[in-house]
């Protein structure tokens, strides 16, 4: 997701940073994601997408308002134990705004699901930012 950002000639003045943090033991460690969801439900809950944005907003605090998004699914080969291949959940936090949490169901293999997710996520935080939602 980071990549669709910086691509981009200029990203640096407004892109903070991004964490790919897989481990789930991790995420409870870095971003504060509740330890209890992620052994009862895994890490691909809508919920855990939102401690995952809340968690990041903590690593990168800033005087200015932030944007926080975050993924968490399965793009495969095999299942997490818990939910099935192509499964992803994201969230979206903006200033001022509910935060927005979608789980999406895609098929493909693991770089299609992983592109899926980003052109959906974008989409995501495009509706959010326009208040209107593109999903």
């Amino acid at each position: 997701m980071a990549d669709a950002f910086v691509s981009i000639a200029g990203a640096s003045k407004s892109f903070a940073g991004s964490l790919v943090i897989y481990d789930s033991r991790e995420k409870e460690k870095v971003l504060g994601v509740e330890g209890k969801i992620l052994s009862k439900k895994g890490a691909v809950e809508e919920e855990v997408a939102l401690e995952m944005a809340e968690g990041a907003g903590r690593v990168f605090s800033s005087s200015s308002p932030l944007l926080l998004l975050s993924t968490t699914g399965v793009a495969g080969p095999s299942s997490d134990g818990f939910k099935p291949v192509g499964t992803v959940c994201c969230g979206v936090i903006a200033p001022f705004r509910p935060p927005l949490l979608r789980t999406f169901h895609f098929s493909g293999g693991r770089e299609e699901i992983r592109r899926a997710t980003v052109l959906k996520i974008l989409k995501l935080t495009l509706g959010v930012l326009l208040h209107s939602p593109l999903e």
